[in-house]
């Protein structure tokens, strides 16, 4: 049986997730290939609201439709690397239940990033070794921000949304 309420709520987010990809898109990185990830707040709240196979369904598809809208074969392919090995670890981390919203969303940073290096590494080559650090602690950073409004958002949205 479908479930109409539940795949609205979904669309809801893929949405928000969409828009904020790309308004985040019209600034500039904070250094080269470092962005604040906004739009992982909605991938976040997604996790926490109504689990880890609904946040995957709407990652997936906000990094399907940023490509599609706004993006390149090669963001797309640092983009679902980072979604795919970030989410999965913040999955990991929030079961444990020994990690906070925000610790879970740092977590999540620093595996984008370290996967988005890998993804550089292959395509690059051994040039993009010195730039490892800078990667992971702007990942952690931003991630503990984003972390931060995410745990807001979810606060709020149990409260309009609930969980399935």
């Amino acid at each position: 049986m479908v479930n109409t309420r539940k795949i609205t709520k979904l669309a809801a987010f893929i949405s928000v997730a969409v828009i904020l990809g790309y308004v985040e898109s019209l600034f500039p990185p904070v250094a080269a290939g470092v962005k604040l990830g906004i739009a992982n707040t909605v991938i976040i709240a997604a996790l926490y609201i109504h689990g880890g196979k609904d946040a995957y369904i709407v990652s997936v598809l906000k990094v399907v439709l940023c490509m599609a809208l706004f993006g390149s074969m090669t963001s797309f392919i640092y983009s679902l690397s980072g979604a795919v090995l970030s989410l999965s670890a913040m999955i990991i981390a929030k079961r444990s239940k020994n990690f906070s919203i925000i610790s879970v969303s740092g977590l999540g940073g620093l595996c984008h990033n370290i996967a988005q290096f890998v993804c550089a590494y292959i395509i690059i080559g051994k040039g993009v070794l010195f730039y490892l650090p800078v990667l992971c602690l702007s990942g952690i950073l931003c991630g503990v921000l984003t972390g931060i409004a995410a745990q807001l958002i979810v606060k709020r949205g149990r409260e309009i949304f609930g969980k399935e």
